[in-house]
């Protein structure tokens, strides 16, 4: 056997047991980490379903590419077969190659958390290995072609430019903020060391909190707000990552304890000992892990197509997950028609879609650290507490879902309803994720009663 097959035996080797791991992976099985969600953080940096249809696949392409470089180093690059063999064997090694880069820019800390299990997998064994396989895919390639290093050259070093401009992106740039969007009147502002907190108050009696929701601020519970304070003290705010809240403490890590602990820091700040807790989506989820840390400061929930269980988000939520993916993917999401365009999936009746509601959901996700937060919170808010909690949260609660709920299947109200000891459920007809402002008045309705029976 030559020299050059030799090698192509190693990388179709590497190859191939790499596809195998994916096969066993499609049986659901997760080996050698202890469950689904340890193993996507170790093998990609974050959250991806390791289902059939997903691994499969990829153990697929990676077969091909053993063959296609075996083939390459035992038949040579001549006829229109080895042309097609030296072309699929230039293009894995430049996607070796190009991981590899992208493994370094990793490895010096960027997109990752540094010190997790990821990063030091990527450092000592990702990178490394493709670096290797890369070289040596390389050198196959060069077999028998000298004298025609250009092509060569052109078709390696494409792809790591197109790498190296990803990043660049990913990273370097951020699109310009609205900053001449400015909240109506009634906006408050209280300082504290996590940060300084917008905030709207409303009316007198029992306090009520209202959360703003995901991507969301004060604006979207506006109607509930003003209907609440004919009986009650309502507190309508942007946590950090959210519309005019303008973040104070730079180490601040956008995952359940970071947001929890910011509604800990508001509270205390404006003096509430006590109150009613209401989210919708993202928020809802942050109010029910707040009430589950600290129950002797939430007297009822109500829970609008609340977050909170461990179960995996949608695909074009879950992929915001993979490090520069979830970057670009968000930044690219960021302008005004692609904004407007992912608020009016949110609503059932998009005819609620004004060009006010547009302009609401748009410019403030165009702040620095409002943008950042979707990506990181997608990565960073691990529910398996807050659902193995449920059956231990005693407030009353309230959950209301959208049957045409576009993000959070409708059936997992009556999960919520089934586990949680003291809720009660409603499924709203011709409603979809954006309660608040798709379906106004059937939700005010139904808060009203709530907080009166109680």
């Amino acid at each position: 056997m030559s020299l050059s097959s030799r090698k192509a035996v190693v990388v179709a080797g590497v190859l191939t047991a790499d596809a195998a791991l994916h096969v066993y992976w499609s049986t659901g099985a997760t080996w050698p980490a202890s469950d689904h969600r340890s193993l996507s953080q170790a093998v990609l940096g974050g959250q991806a379903p390791f289902t059939p249809g997903v691994v499969l696949p990829l153990a697929a392409l990676l077969l091909t590419a053993a063959g296609i470089v075996y083939g390459r180093a035992r038949r040579g690059a001549e006829g229109w077969l080895g042309r097609l063999l030296q072309a699929g064997t230039l293009a894995l090694a430049a996607g070796l190659l190009a991981r590899a880069l992208v493994g370094i820019v990793w490895a010096c800390g960027v997109g990752v958390e540094p010190g997790g299990t990821f990063y030091w997998l990527n450092l000592a064994v990702y990178t490394p290995l493709c670096l290797a396989l890369g070289g040596v895919v390389v050198a196959i390639a060069r077999e028998g072609r000298a004298g025609r290093a250009w092509p060569r050259r052109v078709a390696l070093g494409l792809p790591l430019l197109l790498v190296a401009g990803l990043l660049s992106l990913a990273y370097g740039y951020q699109p310009a903020e609205q900053r001449d969007y400015r909240p109506g009147e009634g906006s408050q502002y209280v300082d504290t060391p996590v940060a300084r907190f917008h905030y709207v108050r409303q009316g007198a009696g029992s306090p009520v909190v209202l959360l703003s929701p995901g991507m969301g601020w004060t604006f979207a519970w506006r109607e509930q707000a003003a209907a609440l304070a004919r009986e009650h003290t309502v507190y309508t705010v942007d946590l950090p990552g959210q519309g005019f809240t303008e973040l104070r403490d730079r180490d601040f890590r956008f995952d359940l304890a970071g947001m929890t602990g910011a509604v800990h820091a508001f509270l205390d700040a404006v003096g509430v000992s006590r109150a009613a807790l209401a989210g919708n989506s993202w928020s809802g989820g942050w109010a029910l892990a707040y009430a589950q840390r600290h129950p002797e400061r939430v007297s009822h929930l109500l829970l609008l197509a609340a977050s909170g269980l461990d179960e995996p988000d949608p695909w074009s939520w879950e992929i915001l997950k993979l490090p520069v993916l979830g970057e670009l993917l968000t930044k690219a999401g960021s302008g005004r028609s692609a904004m407007t365009a992912a608020a009016s999936s949110l609503f059932h009746n998009t005819d609620r879609v004004t060009a006010d509601v547009a302009e609401s959901f748009w410019a403030p996700n165009t702040f620095a650290d409002n943008l950042r937060s979707i990506y990181e919170l997608e990565r960073g808010l691990d529910w398996r507490m807050t659902d193995m909690a449920l059956s231990r949260t005693v407030q009353p609660a309230l959950i209301i879902w959208g049957a045409d709920d576009s993000v959070l299947p409708v059936a997992q109200a009556a999960t919520f309803g089934r586990r949680l000891p003291a809720a009660q459920v409603h499924v709203l007809d011709g409603c979809g994720h954006a309660l608040t402002l798709d379906c106004p008045d059937q939700v005010t309705t139904l808060m009203r009663e709530f907080l009166r029976e109680r």
